[in-house]
């Protein structure tokens, strides 16, 4: 086992963040690592060996190498793109009441060299980025400020690597290895306490305190997590299968099964080959198509408003029989058609997707368990994370310090965007860390108003939206422009003000915002330089 890395006096000093190709040369391929660095795919899938152990690269993992190790890569490997953070670290000595700086070893601290596991790796990739555009270019920062930007990497890579055990609980993993051992059998809490040494009560609190879920839940998990995979094995049978993960009744078995994976032990057997339709108001047809998937039939049964009543009932009535006529093995749904539960229930099984929190992401992974498509998804965000970065550069070089807003206008009111809270705005202004014209709007989702109460904005890009068109927005609209503080706005005076789709339906696929993206780039950097 290779020794971990860092002392607690070790320095950090940043060299460089950089994109290469790695290895770049076919064939077999042999490196000895002539530097310290951490590693970030972010393109590229095979196996390598680093420093004699087999690994499985793929994109958005990390890893930290050091001098001296040695990568191979086989004849068939067709190279990754990283991004490489290249640093020196330094310790310390005091000596006789002097202090020297000395290079530091491999043989004490807590990294180890290697694959190091991240769990928002997101989040470090975008980090990563952060420092590439502030080591650079007109916003380079001082070497102090990188050194204090690599140093909090660091302590979160090593907080990330000692959080498991500081949230471990002994007793807990005991009670959680006798689940796992023994989860086809009948388990009481009193069992699971006693193989804890704790009391019942005492053991449920510390069991939710330390997995964040109660104990019946965990082996609830276990037991479905299990019967996944024999499901998945050729001639299973439901039956079996539930007596096989510890359920004495089938029909709670199956109960258990949609409850928690969200369709039935029957239907997740044939997911692959599932005739999928969607009533989506939300274009939830656009999470199928990156996964390879093309749905039987889309149809969105919402009333908006402004369709005369007989229009909706003559177009309700139509979409219903399409829908019908696909003969559909499942329909995923939102939250827009909960008043259609039981209609779509006579035609298929209706999945609803959870819109307690507004987790398009979470949506889209959901999606893809339930029709089998898990690997297909994670490459999806990949490629969508790498589109962002790339777009962020473009956008911040084309606008410097010009600020956005994004606005809709309804029938009944003006909103504006604000920069958290609705998958538009963490798209924008935090992936994309475009600057906000609209302070009024602040933190929350969206700030509504009538038109006569425009607040100021100070943007010099603004981007509208008229919804609701048929019930008058075009109206609210005119009365906007009508507002003394409309000319005011430095967008309007500078005839940036842009006409959208419904960005805010679109943000929640990955197709969306892969569209919302390219118009933002076309819309701000290729006209700009045409």
């Amino acid at each position: 086992m290779p020794s971990p890395l860092f002392e607690n006096d070790t320095l950090f000093l940043f060299s460089s963040v950089r994109k290469r190709i790695f290895p770049n040369k076919t064939g077999v391929y042999s490196y000895r690592i002539p530097v310290h660095l951490f590693c970030f795919i972010t393109k590229g899938e095979g196996v390598a060996l680093i420093d004699g152990a087999l690994f499985k690269i793929r994109p958005f993992e990390l890893y930290l190498l050091v001098p001296g190790m040695i990568v191979e890569f086989p004849e068939q490997g067709k190279g990754y793109e990283y991004l490489g953070v290249f640093f020196e670290p330094v310790s310390l000595v005091k000596t006789n009441g002097a202090r020297s700086v000395k290079q530091t070893s491999s043989s004490t601290g807590t990294l180890f060299p290697g694959h190091l596991p991240i769990r928002h790796p997101q989040q470090v990739f975008q980090r990563i980025l952060q420092m590439q555009d502030k080591s650079s270019g007109p916003q380079k920062e001082s070497r102090f400020s990188l050194r204090l930007r690599l140093e909090t990497l660091i302590n979160e890579f090593i907080v990330n690597a000692s959080d498991k055990s500081d949230m471990s609980d002994e007793r807990i993993d005991r009670s959680i290895s006798h689940m796992e051992l023994r989860y086809t059998e009948k388990i009481s809490m009193e069992e699971l306490a006693d193989k804890a040494n704790m009391g019942p009560a005492a053991y449920s609190r510390q069991f939710r305190k330390v997995t964040g879920i109660s104990p019946v839940e965990y082996l609830g998990n276990i037991r479905i997590d299990r019967a996944k995979r024999l499901l998945d094995q050729d001639s299973s049978r439901v039956k079996e299968v539930a007596a096989a993960v510890g359920f004495r009744s089938e029909f709670y078995f199956s109960r258990t099964f949609q409850r928690i994976v969200g369709v039935s032990p029957t239907v997740f057997m044939k997911r692959s080959t599932l005739k999928i339709a969607v009533a989506s108001s939300l274009g939830f047809q656009d999470h199928l198509v990156p996964l390879g998937i093309d749905p039987v039939c889309v149809v969105d049964l919402f009333h908006y408003p402004g369709l005369a009543e007989e229009q909706y009932a003559e177009l309700l009535q139509r979409q219903l029989e399409e829908l019908r006529t696909s003969d559909p093995d499942l329909i995923l749904a939102d939250h827009y058609h909960m008043d259609f539960k039981m209609t779509l229930k006579e035609i298929a099984h209706p999945v609803f997707l959870d819109f307690s929190v507004w987790d398009w992401k979470g949506s889209f992974m959901k999606i893809a368990e339930l029709v089998d498509r898990e690997r297909e998804a994670e490459q999806t965000l990949t490629r969508l994370e790498l589109r962002i970065a790339e777009a962020k550069q473009q956008l911040r070089l084309a606008l410097g310090e010009e600020r956005i807003a994004i606005m809709q206008v309804s029938h009944r009111a003006v909103g504006i965007q604000g920069l958290s809270g609705h998958p538009l705005n963490e798209l924008i202004y935090s992936e994309l860390a475009l600057k906000s014209g609209a302070k009024e709007a602040g933190s929350m989702w969206r700030l509504e108003i009538l038109p006569e109460s425009l607040p100021e904005l100070e943007t010099e890009h603004l981007f509208v939206q008229k919804h609701h068109v048929l019930a008058g927005s075009e109206k609210i609209f005119e009365e906007l422009t009508r507002s003394p503080a409309w000319s005011e706005i430095p967008a309007v005076c500078k005839r940036n003000v842009k006409l959208i789709p419904n960005w805010f339906a679109m943000s929640w696929t990955t197709k969306g915002r892969l569209a919302i993206i390219d118009s933002l780039v076309d819309m701000i950097v290729t006209q700009r330089n045409t």
